[in-house]
């Protein structure tokens, strides 16, 4: 029996199975992670070229924005006559009512955010007449 094993060279070299499942597993698992992390940077990749274009667009909404503020501002001051006293006032008077509206908003989507579902059956309360609220908006 002693010969055969002298004979056959590769049996010393030859790791236990365990061992070899460990490696191969370990092997697997970074080729695994490799792959992972190479689906992440071409998805990376495609998010810079994502905001890239995005900036390009607001950048050019900016302009579009500033040639049109010139536009109106030109017509109503040398065609419509308007003083810039009153323009000014008009101005400040739309970025209040934006600024009002903005921040409306901005709670409407908070309170629809924490609405929790309710019970079917369940009906919405009468309107009141002459709600206050009617005459705010």
């Amino acid at each position: 029996m002693d010969s055969k094993r002298e004979r056959n060279p590769k049996s010393k070299n030859r790791l236990p199975q365990s061992k070899m499942d460990k490696l191969l597993d370990s092997a697997k698992d970074s080729l695994d992670m490799h792959n992972e992390l190479e689906r992440l940077k071409k998805q990376l990749q495609q998010l810079r070229e994502v905001s890239a274009h995005s900036e390009e667009r607001l950048q050019d909404i900016e302009i579009h924005i500033n040639l049109l503020t010139r536009f109106i501002t030109t017509l109503c001051v040398e065609k419509f006559g308007m003083r810039i006293g009153v323009m000014k006032r008009l101005v400040k008077r739309i970025e209040k009512d934006a600024i009002r509206e903005s921040q409306i908003s901005h709670l409407e989507s908070l309170y629809r955010l924490s609405q929790r579902p309710k019970q079917k059956g369940s009906s919405p309360p009468p309107k009141q007449e002459n709600d206050p609220w009617d005459e705010i908006s």
